[in-house]
């Protein structure tokens, strides 16, 4: 005798089956890939700690550095009061240390692609607590010249300001390209960053921007120089305003005065 089994019953011997798989292979957790994850989630009780501490630093509003208690004033901070930028607001994840910067590390270098979804989604949440959110007309992210793209299987700005943009329901339009690669970034200092950078930028053919809110997106923040020379292209093409999310910002300088971070 046939017996027919309805999508219901599939679901639950699924469900069934899935549990005992965790009981009897219990999920790593994705940073130490030691502890159990706790359940439902993706990290173990101490990393989640860890991670949530990270991620509730504070942070400049504008420049998304690293402050302490009542240094902001006027929406700026010690690191970027008194300096002209074309960023008008910066919303971030964390800072680059310890778990957090683990984590990027494990992503964007390792093959760990199964963490953009996560660090997708906390970016997420972080631009959702931006007073500047409803402003957002459509999200860019920051490119990189054609030869780095060689290097790597992804590159960590396009997809995540892919994810934002569905995430948050506007448009993603690459309308920025690299024209020139320059050196890399790490051990340079910041004047050196920006000399760097400058005209390394341009807006794609044919692109016009009238008065457009713009998010600007990547995937980590040191000086800020690539983020304000992309956003200098944008605003000299018409943007009213360029914000910027980034999933961590990273230290700006040694004690030797050179840049520490990894861009």
């Amino acid at each position: 005798m046939a017996v027919g089994l309805t999508r219901g019953t599939v679901r639950l011997a699924q469900a069934a089956g899935g549990a005992v798989r965790d009981l009897l292979f219990p999920p790593r957790c994705l940073l130490c890939l030691d502890g159990p994850a706790s359940h439902g989630e993706s990290f173990c009780s101490a990393c989640a700690d860890n991670i949530a501490d990270e991620r509730s630093r504070l942070a400049c509003p504008t420049c998304g550095s690293d402050v302490a208690k009542y240094e902001v004033r006027l929406e700026r901070c010690a690191t970027c009061r008194g300096r002209s930028m074309k960023i008008a607001g910066t919303a971030r994840v964390g800072p680059y240390r310890l778990a957090l910067a683990h984590i990027f590390r494990a992503y964007k270098f390792h093959d760990r692609e199964e963490l953009g979804l996560t660090l997708g989604e906390w970016l997420v949440d972080s631009v959702r607590g931006a007073a500047w959110l409803d402003c957002v007309e459509a999200v860019v992210s920051v490119p990189t010249h054609w030869r780095h793209r060689l290097d790597r299987r992804f590159h960590a700005a396009d997809v995540l300001a892919a994810h934002l943009a569905k995430r948050l329901q506007r448009p993603h339009v690459p309308i920025l390209r690299r024209v020139r690669a320059g050196r890399h970034q790490l051990g340079l200092s910041h004047a050196q960053r920006v000399a760097n950078v400058r005209g390394a930028f341009a807006l794609e053919s044919g692109v016009e921007l009238h008065n457009a809110r713009l998010l600007l997106v990547d995937d980590v923040r040191t000086t800020g120089a690539t983020i304000e020379e992309c956003a200098k292209v944008l605003r000299r093409a018409g943007a009213a305003e360029v914000y910027a999310a980034v999933l961590l910002s990273a230290s700006h300088t040694s004690a030797g005065g050179r840049v520490l971070g990894p861009i």
